[in-house]
């Protein structure tokens, strides 16, 4: 029997492949096993890399003692609604760019991705007037709208990208099958387009999820806490328990991880389609 030489170049790549999985793996393992150690086990040197006992009251006491229920509520209100929000008002207005002639189009469709040169906080100033005169502030819809500004413009562009892509052939066939222009997005457009739909509702979801700084500044109320205020919160306490942040910390990570895993086969092909130019 001949024995399969492995080349040096094949154990450089695998070597490589291992050392980065390790990098990527570890904070998140470190993280976890942080969060069921004890105070004496989290501090102990050298650090232990399994706890003496796999102890889930961390997690009991950040979600009921230290009020992450609510913050899991409120952040999943406000992130579900702009995800949702952003797919429909995405939908329509990529349909449109993508299908509609009219003058200044392809300026608009160049323009649509420049408010991304401007950093964050410089819209803070701006947003919380408008915000203030309408009475959102400190208000979970505010904060919608205020992501809504922020995510729409890049799903306009990846769903214009992704429904250039479906063959108007298609959509002509349902015109003449006596389809309206709407029945015709919703029938046959949208259930082609769901791997870009499922790309932007997640991009959208984790933003959202995790935005700090407009929810920091727009929020007062402990009650509307999101969840990455929530766990600054727990961090800033006089005395620190890092085994309870460390649960927030996987609490906060785990719907994320979930929505990638759900909808892993969608991703791939709806990010690159949504990255090719029409």
């Amino acid at each position: 029997m001949e024995k399969r030489k492995i080349s040096f170049g094949k154990i450089v790549v695998a070597g490589s492949i291992i050392l980065f999985l390790i990098v990527i793996l570890f904070p998140f393992y470190w993280m976890i096993i942080s969060s069921m150690k004890g105070f004496s086990e989290l501090f102990a040197y050298p650090p232990r890399f399994l706890p003496d006992s796999f102890n889930l009251r961390a997690y009991w006491r950040v979600l009921f003692e230290e009020g992450f229920i609510l913050y899991l509520k409120n952040s999943f209100y406000v992130a579900s609604f702009t995800a949702i929000l952003n797919l429909i008002l995405a939908c329509l207005g990529a349909y449109a760019i993508a299908r509609l002639k009219f003058k200044g189009k392809a300026l608009m469709m160049r323009s649509i991705l420049l408010v991304y040169m401007f950093p964050g906080i410089l819209l803070i100033i701006p947003l919380f007037a408008v915000l203030a005169k309408v009475g959102f502030i400190d208000n979970l819809n505010g904060l919608i709208l205020t992501y809504l500004a922020q995510t729409l413009p890049v799903s306009l562009y990846m769903l214009a990208a992704y429904f250039r892509t479906v063959p108007e052939e298609i959509e002509e066939a349902g015109l003449v099958d006596g389809c309206s222009r709407l029945e015709v997005i919703t029938k046959i457009t949208l259930p082609l387009s769901v791997p870009a739909m499922a790309s932007v509702g997640i991009y959208t979801f984790m933003i959202a999820w995790n935005e700090f700084l407009y929810a920091l500044v727009f929020l007062y109320d402990s009650n509307k806490f999101t969840m990455p205020l929530g766990l600054v919160r727990l961090y800033q306490s006089y005395h620190t328990s890092w085994d309870l942040v460390m649960a927030a910390s996987v609490i906060i990570t785990v719907p994320i991880v979930v929505l990638f895993l759900a909808f892993e086969k969608y991703l791939e092909q709806g990010l690159v389609a949504g990255g090719v130019k029409g």
